[in-house]
């Protein structure tokens, strides 16, 4: 905790975006993480025995361990004697995009009716859909095998450990060279002790991000072909469902291309300094590179966190009582969160620029967010209805049945009041929930009620 507080207090510019901001991220994909395990554990439990539910969890939990590690290294300054560890933690990184890859391609075997989909669907309903990820380790391991070994597919990881300015402390997975500078800046002494650790990146990736987005892009185009609940005896399509879905995998797609872009961006950025003989510092001093770079993790790790709640909500809808409300509460609490601790540093290094007194800053922001909370949290509400529209469980759409007839007359007599409180009783609906279908049911029917 001794770093977090030097870093606390002495940011900059520098500081913010090659040190903060990656900690903020990295934090972010384990929160990530932790959600949508939990995500995945509602679905399951929802239906253990129903093959869609199952494969669902299944992609939920990947999803999020790919978040929780894909910026693991960037949590926390860990000294070069950490260097083995932190490469293997890329095991898991390139098995969970493998598995993803296959279970991306298999969505539309649940909404189609073939002797083929009917066996993959049998297989997600077995026990054999524990054998998923053991397949994904070794496809990834004959990946890593083909293209030269470890290093030359998914690449090497550098660190650079500084005690005080002068020469750093440099060491890397492979024991090769070290790819950058070694001078660690004076600049950076009150933080010191500090380690950055850097990775590289590998034939592997290439060819995982191609899969990926070619798995996606089938998948989006497959769902937006499904257009009504028509099915067969076997398979009956629900279209609210298919929308959620496809709009989840669209904004995965949107965010990894993206991401990509960010990427490409970024490299070409070093091959800019290599040829004009910028200094390549690992700290570098050109905030923008490490600046795309963290957008580029952002962007996988949100978009991630999206199609989790998306696909939550498309299976759990007209299950779970209340589940589209929690996770609306859950999107937009996250995106305030968001909100916030960009604007806290922000407004910490901006005072700091103006009146040499960052913690001002922190301070102004924070009394903004607090009296603006209302306002940020309804705007981002609506945004939330609109992505995730307001459905109920068969329960309470038979109780806003019963609502409906009860207030045809324009009033609700006590006769009529015992009926609607037995069967919310019957039903499970708390009093908070019956008073929120009420006045639900009156905002879309606009209807008035009056009692005797």
């Amino acid at each position: 905790m001794e770093y977090y507080f030097r870093l606390i207090s002495n940011l900059d510019e520098n500081t913010m975006v090659n040190l903060a901001i990656p900690h903020i991220i990295a934090l972010l994909g384990i929160l990530t993480c932790g959600m949508m395990l939990y995500l995945a554990l509602l679905v399951y439990r929802a239906s253990p025995s129903d093959p869609k539910n199952r494969f669902l969890s299944l992609l939920l939990a990947t999803e999020g361990i790919g978040a929780g590690v894909l910026y693991f290294f960037r949590i926390y300054p860990f000294p070069p004697e950490a260097i083995d560890f932190l490469f293997n933690v890329r095991y898991i990184s390139g098995t969970s995009g493998t598995i993803r890859i296959m279970l991306y391609a298999s969505i539309i075997v649940f909404y189609l009716n073939t002797p083929l989909t009917k066996k993959v669907r049998s297989f997600y309903k077995s026990k054999w859909i524990l054998s998923v990820p053991v397949v994904g380790f070794l496809l990834m391991i004959g990946l890593m095998a083909a293209l030269g070994g470890e290093v030359e597919s998914v690449g090497d990881m550098s660190i650079l450990e500084c005690t005080e300015s002068g020469e750093g402390r440099p060491a890397t997975y492979s024991g090769g060279d070290f790819m950058f500078n070694t001078e660690c800046p004076e600049s950076l002494e009150p933080i010191y002790p500090v380690s950055i650790s850097v990775i590289g990146i590998g034939n592997l990736q290439t060819i995982h991000l191609l899969l990926i987005c070619t798995s996606m892009l089938i998948a989006t185009m497959f769902l937006y072909r499904l257009d009504g609940k028509e099915g067969n005896a076997d398979i009956i399509i629900d279209i609210d469902e298919v929308k959620a879905m496809r709009f989840g995998f669209l904004v995965k797609l949107i965010f990894t291309v993206g991401a990509t872009v960010l990427v490409v961006a970024a490299t070409n950025l070093i091959y800019d300094a290599e040829e004009k003989g910028l200094v390549n510092d690992i700290l570098q001093d050109n905030l923008f590179y490490p600046a795309l770079l963290s957008a580029t993790v952002f962007m996988n790790i949100f978009g991630s966190f999206l199609m989790g709640v998306l696909f939550t909500y498309a299976i759990l809808k007209k299950d779970v009582l209340g589940i589209d409300e929690q996770l609306r509460k859950t999107l937009t609490g996250t995106i305030f969160a968001g909100i916030g601790a960009v604007a806290f540093i922000a407004g910490t290094e901006l005072m700091e620029n103006l009146a040499g007194v960052g913690w001002l800053g922190a301070v102004v922001i924070g009394i903004g967010l607090i009296t603006s909370r209302k306002t940020i949290n309804a705007i981002l509400s609506s945004v939330a209805t609109k992505i995730l529209p307001e459905v109920h469980t068969k329960d309470e759409a038979t109780y806003l049945e019963l609502y409906g007839l009860a207030t045809e007359d324009g009033k609700i007599n006590q006769k009529e009041r015992n009926m609607l409180d037995a069967q919310a009783k019957s039903y499970g609906l708390t009093q908070e929930r019956v008073k929120h279908l009420q006045a639900w049911y009156h905002e879309n029917y606009k209807l008035n009620e009056s009692e005797e």
